[in-house]
C-alpha cells in the first residue's frame, strides 16, 4: 500500500465518523433544549398550566373511573 493510498482511506474514515459527531451534537442539543423547556414549565403556576391545556390530576382520575 502506498503512502497515498493509506493518507486516503485514513481521511476517509475520518471523514466517516463526522456524521455521528454531529449526530451526537444534535442530540445533546436536543436533550438539552428538552431539560431547559422542562424546567420552564415545572416553574409556571397552576392556573397557567391549565390555561395552556394541561390536563389536571383529577382529569386524570375521572377518566379511569368512567
Amino acid at each position: 500500500m502506498s503512502m497515498n493510498e493509506h493518507v486516503s482511506s485514513a481521511s476517509r474514515q475520518s471523514l466517516a465518523s463526522l456524521p455521528g459527531l454531529f449526530n451526537l451534537r444534535a442530540r445533546a442539543w436536543a436533550a438539552w433544549k428538552r431539560h431547559r423547556n422542562e424546567r420552564v414549565l415545572e416553574n409556571l403556576s397552576y392556573d397557567t398550566l391549565k390555561d395552556i391545556g394541561f390536563p389536571s390530576v383529577d382529569d386524570a382520575a375521572h377518566k379511569t373511573e368512567q
